[in-house]
């Protein structure tokens, strides 16, 4: 099976990998290729940073640390009424595992390819629902907002005038 994705890998190198934080060695691309190199296998040669694409990471990146709760994948998916048949938490992976219960794992991982798809899909629509504030979610602050205001030649004018209003108003 790794020798397998190690073959499509290499194939299809130049594509965007979109993963949920598959970026470290215990979890991720480079766990799959060191697990590979362990036992025996051989790739032409790593994918590069540059072609992945961390969805966990960029939805906080968008939307700020407390756009959903933990845990997040679990979390943003009922958030968005997007089905979970079929899905398994990474215990329930396990005991599949342990269990044998291969057709199982399959479809979870399948119904998670399925998942992060449309979670990309909403998101760069801008239709992905999540617990970030208004502001939070289009960048601007109250303040921001403000200070552009302040800022603004316009502004300078209007409190000119008043000033010179509140001034005349106490002569006449």
């Amino acid at each position: 099976m790794l020798d397998e994705f190690a073959e499509f890998l290499d194939k299809n190198s130049r594509c965007t990998w979109v993963h949920w934080n598959m970026r470290d060695i215990n979890y991720g691309f480079q766990a799959i290729e060191h697990r590979h190199r362990v036992l025996g296998g051989t790739q032409s040669s790593p994918l590069p940073e540059e072609r992945k694409f961390d969805l966990a990471r960029a939805l906080i990146n968008i939307y700020g640390i407390h756009y959903v709760g933990h845990p997040r994948l679990e979390s943003i998916i009922k958030l968005n009424h997007i089905t979970n048949r079929s899905f398994l938490n990474g215990q329930q992976e396990a005991e599949a595992f342990e269990k044998g219960a291969f057709v199982k794992l399959h479809q979870s991982t399948l119904r998670k390819v399925d998942i992060l798809a449309n979670l990309l899909e909403r998101t760069l629509q801008g239709s992905l629902k999540t617990n970030a504030t208004f502001w939070k979610t289009r960048g601007i602050h109250p303040k921001a907002i403000i200070e552009l205001i302040t800022e603004h030649w316009l502004w300078s004018i209007i409190a000119v005038i008043s000033t010179v209003a509140g001034i005349a108003s106490l002569f006449f």
